[in-house]
């Protein structure tokens, strides 16, 4: 289910969102903090419907989008204007076959939502196979025209949604960055440079990021 920043960007690209609606890996757990249905319906939404690999609440059909699409998913194709998928493409076994499914599910013309991790710890939710970044999304959703502009860079931890720029400016260790003092900037070299091992670099180079990007069926 959505965290922060999911919810951030889906009120930022409300305006590309159309009923019906389908939500892949719908499962709400004991720990969220965040709500689809919830948070589409206090937009103005009613058409919504949500698929997972495990039944629960949230949960309207019970498949395994890595599936045969004609096997269960027949009634799906080409049905819905808008599907959600975040956070949950790292899950299953093979994202190429996934991500074919969740683009017939799509009208022409209609819109994806997507974000997936990009760096995060392994867990369990429940299995942790992939990373992604933006160029991998637009090779397996190779039917989606994506809006570049509108493309983010979710920081977790920090609730915090940033522009897509490379280099991240969480990896630019030597570069000061925009809201940095200058001598904030000497000592963090400094640190780096006399104190940090190996595993506190990895760390800090690292922090649990998700990319954040929509796009349109084109064809």
């Amino acid at each position: 289910m959505p965290n922060l920043n999911q919810v951030k960007f889906i009120r930022k690209n409300k305006d590309f969102i159309k009923e019906p609606i389908i939500i892949i890996g719908s499962k709400e757990y004991e720990f969220d903090k965040y709500n689809y249905k919830d948070e589409l319906r206090s937009l103005g939404f009613q058409n919504i419907i949500g698929i997972d690999i495990l039944n629960g609440q949230g949960v309207d059909l019970e498949l395994d989008i890595c599936e045969a699409i004609e096997h269960k998913m027949k009634n799906l194709i080409n049905n819905f204007n808008t599907v959600f998928c975040m956070q949950m493409l790292y899950a299953v076994k093979n994202p190429f076959i996934a991500a074919q499914n969740i683009q017939r599910f799509l009208r022409k013309d209609g819109v994806l939502i997507f974000s997936d991790v990009f760096t995060h710890r392994v867990n369990r939710i429940p299995t942790d196979y992939w990373r992604f970044t933006y160029d991998a999304q637009k090779l397996i959703f190779d039917k989606i025209a994506f809006f570049d502009d509108r493309t983010k860079i979710g920081i977790t931890r920090q609730g915090k949604l940033i522009d897509y720029n490379l280099p991240f400016p969480e990896l630019r260790k030597y570069v000061k960055n925009e809201n940095e003092t200058s001598m904030s900037f000497f000592f963090r070299r400094m640190h780096r440079k006399l104190f940090s091992n190996e595993l506190l670099n990895n760390q800090r180079l690292l922090p649990e990021m998700s990319v954040y990007s929509i796009g349109k069926k084109s064809r």
